[in-house]
Parts: structure tokens; sequence; C-alpha cells
């Protein structure tokens, strides 16, 4: 059969043509597979690090040197080094000496963590992150509370917040359809003026910033803002923990949610911007409720016992331990809801005063130290 010469040349081109689409696909298929090879070899990780003593979650005295003992697990990657990272600051050690002596002195208390990565050929190829507990290296000094003057008191008040400011005592009370924001007259206990909560809200904790009042609720993640003349509400605030106590250094808030953790909080936004854990000479203080700010220091009353603590604020060690068992009234000794909470400060004069839910009086104390 004879084949003309334009038909000869169409096969040809189209030969040519298929021979193209293939090397291109072929092409493009490698510069996959090579892109594919250069991520893996940017982004895999291996387990290589393991920390043979002391185990997470182990707890730990502030100042402690810790000798930490890391060990490699054995895969086919050569390491070159690791380093340690703890409070910011970097160490290098070397493959033949894998003992790390963790110096903890300028830790805060709580949790820690030291931070190890492995290297091979200069790039990262594992990270093992070790978290430790550290208690107070420092034993608390021991106060009582004696009482100066007594004062009336309202039963019915379920005492969250209390506040001096110029010869005005603020009090905030809780329990739903119960809660108020009130000012009282403390030498005579008559209520100036009160602000009764809607019913769905548990009020909790509040405190002066400024010209405004600030309030928490228990669990409805919300807090009010108010002029503190008028009452009047300025705006809610939101926040993601429970609200319990609450107080201010004059620049930031501070927040407690029942635990043994504190929150900074924006006094404008009360987006949180830091926190610290409560620890004494023995481990966590939990439970901490009602707060006052005074002089440095934070008192919190510890939620259901006859005590309140003193820490600081920065470090979160607790520096003073103040026993109230001896000004509690007759018949709430031993109670589990009507217990003591709600410290005020008098700056001008260097007063403080004391109460508890529903108790018929309102103290004013001095700190004896024992």
């Amino acid at each position: 059969m004879k084949i003309s010469k334009s038909i000869i040349g169409s096969i040809i081109l189209l030969t040519f043509f298929l021979f193209q689409i293939s090397c291109s696909n072929q092409k493009r298929g490698d510069i996959k597979q090579d892109d594919a090879k250069k991520t893996e070899k940017v982004t895999k990780r291996v387990s290589v690090i393991k920390i043979d003593a002391p185990k997470a979650g182990e707890m730990f005295t502030i100042g402690d040197n810790i000798e930490i003992n890391i060990g490699l697990k054995e895969i086919d990657i050569e390491i070159d080094s690791l380093i340690v990272e703890s409070n910011r600051i970097k160490s290098v050690l070397q493959t033949n000496n894998l003992v790390y002596n963790w110096e903890t002195k300028n830790l805060k208390v709580g949790s820690n963590q030291l931070k190890v990565f492995a290297y091979s050929n200069g790039n990262k190829v594992d990270s093992y992150y070790l978290k430790l507990r550290f208690k107070s290296d420092i034993k608390p000094e021991l106060y009582e509370c004696k009482i100066v003057n007594t004062y009336s008191h309202d039963k019915r008040a379920y005492t969250q917040g209390l506040i001096y400011e110029n010869g005005i005592m603020y009090e905030g009370t809780g329990q739903y359809g119960e809660s108020v924001l009130r000012k009282v007259n403390f030498k005579s206990g008559e209520i100036i003026a009160e602000l009764s909560l809607e019913s769905k809200y548990f009020g909790e904790g509040i405190t002066i910033f400024k010209d405004k009042i600030i309030q928490l609720t228990l669990r409805s993640n919300k807090g009010f803002v108010y002029d503190k003349k008028s009452f009047k509400l300025i705006s809610t605030l939101g926040y993601s923990t429970q609200g319990w106590g609450i107080t201010t250094d004059g620049k930031k808030l501070i927040m407690s949610d029942g635990t043994q953790t504190i929150h900074f909080l924006d006094p404008e936004y009360f987006n949180e911007i830091g926190k610290i854990d409560v620890y004494d000479n023995n481990g966590p203080v939990e439970s901490l409720n009602e707060l006052e700010f005074i002089e440095g220091l934070v008192y919190a009353n510890v939620y259901q016992t006859e005590e309140i603590i003193a820490f600081d604020p920065i470090t979160g060690k607790v520096l003073k331990r103040i026993d109230c068992r001896k000004i509690v009234p007759n018949g709430f000794q031993g109670e589990t809801d009507n217990v003591l909470n709600g410290i005020a400060w008098d700056k001008q004069n260097d007063r403080y005063f004391i109460t508890g839910k529903r108790w018929p009086s309102l103290f004013e104390v001095k700190f004896v130290k024992m």
C-alpha cells in the first residue's frame, strides 16, 4: 500500500508531540519528587531525646540545683550537640557529657519548664520539654488577728468583696437573686446606696480602679464596670475563668479564680497579661478568694478556712500566714458556707477591716506577729 508524503509527515509530527508531552510530564514528576524530598528534609523530626531523671511533675524547692540526666535514643542520625534552655538562658551540651545542672534560684514558684533541643549538621531535629514544680524557699511569718474595734454588719450580706475608701465601705455580695453592690457607713452599718444584680448573676469580688468599680461574677465569665459615684453601669467585661476575688496595684487588675492561680488583667480591656501560681514552703495554696493589695503584697482569704495569706505578686511566694480563728463570731466556728471572707485596708490610717459571709460584725483588726 502506498502512503502519501502528507500522511507520513502527520505521523512524524504526532509522534514528536507525544514524545514532548511524555518528557514534560516526566520532568514535572521529577521536580515534584525533588520538592517532596526537600520538604521532607526540612520538616522531618525524629524522637531522640529522653530524660532519665527527674520525672516530669516532681516537686522541688526554689534554689535547688537539680541534676538533669539527659539520654539519646539510638537512631541513624548523628547528633552533634544539644541546647538546654531555662528562663531564657541557653546552654550548649556536647554529646559526650549529657548531665545538665539546673540552677533554680531565679525561678518563680509553681510549674517551670526546661527545654532541650537536639541538633544534627546544624539542623534542629528534636525537642523535649520537662516540667517540674517548685515550692517556695521561704517559710512564711506567722501572725494572728486581734480585734481593735467592732462594727455592725448586715447579717443578710453574703460578703464577696470589701473595699474601704475615704470613710466609705464598698461591699459586693453573692448568691443568685441576692447579689448586690453597695456603699455602707461602716460605723453605723447604714446602707447609703445599693444596686442589685440580675438574678442570673452570682456576685463576687469587687475593686476600685480610679473612678470606677469593677465587680466579678462567679460562673458567667462576665464582669461589670460601674461609675464609682453613681453606680451607673459603664460597660461589661469578659474573662475565661471563674471570677472570685479581685484587687489592683494601681496599674493592673489582680484576679483569683478559686485555685492557686492568680491572673493579671489589663484594666481597660480586661485581657490577661500574665499569671502566677501561689506556693508556700509546702506546696500550692489553693482556694484563693477575696483579695486586697497592701504595700506591695496581695492579701488573700483562703476559702473555707480562718486563714489569710500574704504573697508576693511577682514571685508567687507566700510570705505571711495570718490566723483569724479568734475573731470568728460565736456560732460560726466550723462553718463551711458562712465563712471568713472580706479584707479592706484604710491606707491613710493603716487600718485593716475583716468580716465574713452573713457575719453580724465587721472587725477593725491588727495583725500581731506570733
